[in-house]
């Protein structure tokens, strides 16, 4: 029998913030997006909400690493303290990663491999593979990423707006949607504030 593509939502889900998904085949996990939510109006004291990564820390050993779409706080905020229970390799785009590494430099976490990702590239891990493809939002170096595992392709999207005419002339790789369409899609996963 084969085995079945599992994506569980740790956050994001509902809400404005903590998104947090994982990609489970197998004995392989790959994680999207470690973002932090933001304090209801009656968390008195709260500064930041991240996921429960509960589930990862009990299959830590399956984890290949995190996938980031984007470099806003809702997509990475949370990543030094994910980091510190379940460390793992991180992989996106330039502006991306520095951000991060900012929020690791504050919270002191060292040894974290940030793996710099451009649109186009490809990337194995366990039985995934992942390409990144180039999306405009209103931060520089956002990326959908095609998710490809033995049960398919899923395809996910952080935030993104189709722009004909962005500031850096980068317009969003619709031929490369239009490809994945081509061939078969799963599913098609994206942002969506609540």
């Amino acid at each position: 029998m084969a085995e079945k593509l599992k994506i569980i939502p740790l956050g994001g889900l509902n809400e404005i913030g903590k998104n947090l998904t994982v990609y489970e085949y197998g004995n392989d996990i790959i994680i999207v997006d470690v973002g932090m939510g933001f304090p209801d109006d009656d968390m008195y004291g709260v500064d930041v909400v991240i996921p429960d990564v509960s589930y990862l820390i009990k299959h830590k050993d399956k984890i290949r690493g995190i996938f980031l779409t984007h470099g806003h706080e809702d997509h990475i905020g949370a990543t030094p303290y994910v980091l510190r229970q379940v460390p793992m390799a991180l992989y996106g785009t330039k502006l991306t990663l520095a951000l991060v590494d900012l929020k690791l430099k504050e919270h002191r976490i060292a040894g974290v491999p940030l793996n710099v990702v451009r649109p186009g590239d490809v990337i194995r891990l366990g039985c995934f593979q992942v390409r990144f493809l180039h999306v405009n939002h209103s931060i520089a170096g956002a990326v959908a990423l095609a998710i490809t595992c033995p049960a398919g392709t899923v395809v996910f999207s952080g935030d993104f707006k189709v722009d004909y005419t962005p500031i850096d002339g980068q317009v969003t790789d619709l031929a490369g949607f239009a490809e994945l369409g081509s061939k078969g899609v799963l599913a098609f996963l994206c942002e969506s504030t609540n």
